[in-house]
């Protein structure tokens, strides 16, 4: 998460200097504003991550084993496995 935070901060920094070069100053009214914002949902973003790892930490062990997959409708899906093919004796006819 870290890695791809500063190349979404980086490569929006990049954009708002080449915006910068081409058309003046006016664009840092938006360009700024724009990269703290990025910023802070990126902040946003992390500090909520650890929560939800801790949670499903606990979640994982309630269980000594893995809980058992399926369902109501588990093998209502599945294709039925073929059957074997019987060889017919054609010379004793």
């Amino acid at each position: 998460m870290g890695r791809l935070a500063g190349l979404v901060i980086g490569l929006e920094a990049a954009a708002v200097v080449v915006a910068y070069l081409a058309f003046g100053w006016p664009v840092l009214l938006i360009g700024i504003p724009a990269l703290v914002g990025t910023a802070f949902v990126l902040l946003f973003v992390h500090l909520s991550e650890k929560p939800r790892a801790r949670l499903q930490e606990v979640r994982a062990a309630r269980y000594e084993e893995a809980p058992v997959p399926g369902g109501l409708m588990s093998g209502f899906f599945e294709v039925p496995a073929p059957r074997g093919v019987v060889e017919v004796d054609h010379t004793r006819a």
